[in-house]
């Protein structure tokens, strides 16, 4: 029988599906990341570009070689008015991008675009980017100083798990995030995550982050496929004091 490449046949939508949802490729450096997060920008589709602007937020960069580019498009842009639904797609991405540098270098555009900006949606992400802005200068300055043991993992692999090392339920979030985001399910970096579960899920006192925190590191490690950790998952569901974990947990338990 002949292919036909205009037919879905189920093992290509399989394919696509495991494409789509597990990154392209690992770094050896991050001056590489950088390199490829800036051919994106260059040459890379609106869709590709907003997925990698989205993916900065646990990325841990704040090197302007990345963000001034990005800041750049944005200062170029953001008074223009009659723009398509792509291209403010594109931009209020872009201004979310300069909050997650935790750089203060952009401080000063993101005011400029919060009260000057003509689309009403740039005014009200360049809003949160200056919130963001200062909790991730916090964040990233404690990712870059986290002692984690990270040998032989490529850089993505390395920074997350330096996140949930990190004594900061926000932090750890964020790794937890990327994690099923990006659908890793690196053994190591799934262990670290158990171990951040298993100190947590029953912790005393655990505020709304904090309780946010182990419902995303279930979901990280259920969606691992990783067998070692359905007991803990199992265990998690039974036990925990809070209502969102178990209910997390319950889920990817099974």
């Amino acid at each position: 029988m002949k292919f036909n490449p205009t037919i879905r046949h189920p093992w290509v939508v399989i394919l696509l599906a495991a494409i789509m949802h597990f990154p392209a490729q690992a770094f050896d450096s991050v001056d590489e990341q950088i390199d490829h997060y800036l051919e994106v920008l260059a040459r890379g589709g609106n869709d590709q570009k907003i997925q990698m602007l989205k993916g900065l937020q646990w990325s841990g960069i704040s090197d302007p070689r990345l963000f001034d580019p990005v800041a750049e498009q944005v200062e170029s842009r953001y008074l223009e008015g009659n723009l398509n639904k792509p291209e403010i797609q594109l931009i209020a991405h872009q201004i979310r991008a300069l909050g997650y540098s935790g750089n203060d270098k952009y401080n000063d555009l993101l005011r400029r675009v919060e009260s000057d900006a003509a689309d009403k949606r740039f005014r009200k992400h360049a809003k949160k980017a200056l919130i963001e802005l200062d909790q991730f200068s916090l964040w990233n300055m404690k990712i870059r100083i986290a002692d984690a043991p990270t040998e032989g993992k490529s850089v993505e692999i390395a920074t997350y798990m330096k996140m949930l090392s990190v004594d900061d339920p926000a932090v750890q979030r964020l790794g937890a995030r990327a994690i099923y985001a990006q659908r890793l399910n690196d053994p190591d970096l799934i262990n670290v995550a158990a171990q951040q579960l298993e100190d947590m899920y029953n912790r005393p006192g655990l505020d709304k982050t904090g309780q946010d925190t182990a419902a995303w590191l279930c979901k990280a490690i259920g969606q691992s496929g990783n067998f070692d950790h359905v007991d803990l998952l199992s265990r998690v569901a039974a036990e925990s004091q809070y209502k969102k974990v178990r209910k997390h947990a319950q889920k990817y338990a099974k």
